[in-house]
């Protein structure tokens, strides 16, 4: 790790943020539950499976996939990182596109919140910081 890149870093903090989100979603799906507004409905049985599954281990395992291309980087290449990091930044970004989009289509439903707004910055710094070694690499 001592010899990473910089970019490297900055894409394994991000990662490291995703990887617990999805942990905490995991463990705690309740907690998942309240991060993305939605809730389970009670008439219809299985959404705490969905909490765990999707916001949880799925979430979790995509972003410890870069922590593992980054881990085995001597072996797999910098191509493995950049690949890896770019899919996973690509996702976050299109959250945030996703997000401001509603916000702009959608703001009779009353999805102009600050929550939103939070929320587009968030997903648009973890898309960039999880850019970095694509942008690192770019000009080289």
């Amino acid at each position: 790790m001592t010899d990473w890149p910089i970019t490297w870093i900055i894409a394994a903090i991000a990662a490291l943020i995703g990887t617990a989100m999805g942990l905490a979603s995991f463990v705690r799906p309740r907690w998942g539950a309240n991060v993305v507004r939605l809730a389970v409905r009670e008439d219809r049985p299985g959404g705490w499976a969905e909490f765990r599954a999707s916001y949880g281990l799925g979430f979790a395992l995509l972003h410890a996939s870069v922590l593992l291309t980054l881990a085995m980087s001597a072996q797999a290449g910098e191509g493995s990182v950049i690949g890896t990091s770019f899919a996973v930044a690509v996702y976050w970004l299109g959250m945030g596109i996703g997000r401001l989009t509603s916000m702009a289509l959608d703001a009779g439903k009353g999805t102009r919140t600050g929550y939103n707004l939070f929320s587009v910055g968030f997903e648009f710094v973890l898309g960039a910081m999880l850019l970095a070694p694509f942008a690192g690499h770019i000009g080289r």
